[in-house]
């Protein structure tokens, strides 16, 4: 079974655009996140562009984080591109970025810069930038333990035999994939 970075949760954007807005307060009907203003945060997520075309780096996905004040004034906007290698067809974004003083209201827009491209965005997240954070994933029907991700937003993936033994457990870098632990049995790998 070859790994594929797309789960579930992926985002796959077939329009040029997609908007989240976060608004605080209590009559909101969204996601409410806090960041404290004048902290350093990181954003970092996965990107891939849909095609057939060998690239040494993508141009169409891009994050925006756009935060505004209590009238709608636009306090401060960043863009955030990928960049680095790409591996097994993701490139990674991630930068740094500052809260502004006074900010009401932040909005998130994923976006493709060609109306004609599709790309997708996987494993986005926001932490404080002195801040360490794994995260993990489980399958949903048998709940192993499917892939860690840590720190620097890189996988660790494991892989079962219909028993629900471990087989193999490979490692993300930035120089692609390595197998890094590989156990054998009779059993063939699940499906």
């Amino acid at each position: 079974m070859k790994y594929i970075k797309i789960s579930l949760y992926s985002i796959l954007l077939l329009f040029p655009l997609l908007s989240y807005t976060q608004v605080t307060g209590n009559d909101c009907n969204c996601i409410k996140i806090k960041l404290e203003p004048e902290q350093e945060y990181v954003l970092s997520a996965w990107a891939k562009e849909d095609g057939y075309e060998q690239k040494i780096s993508y141009s169409n996905p891009r994050i925006e984080i756009k935060f505004y004040d209590q009238q709608s004034n636009l306090l401060e906007e960043y863009s955030f591109f990928p960049s680095g290698s790409i591996i097994e067809g993701w490139q990674k974004i991630s930068q740094k970025f500052v809260v502004p003083i006074g900010y009401t209201r932040i909005e998130f827009i994923l976006k493709s810069n060609d109306v004609s491209s599709a790309v997708f965005f996987d494993d986005i997240r926001i932490q404080p930038f002195n801040s360490s954070l794994k995260s993990f994933v489980y399958d949903p029907v048998s709940l192993r333990l499917m892939a860690e991700l840590d720190e620097n937003n890189y996988a660790t993936l494991y892989e079962y035999d219909k028993e629900g033994g471990l087989i193999r457990v490979k490692k993300e870098t930035e120089r692609g994939f390595y197998t890094i632990q590989e156990t054998r049995s009779k059993n063939s790998i699940s499906d």
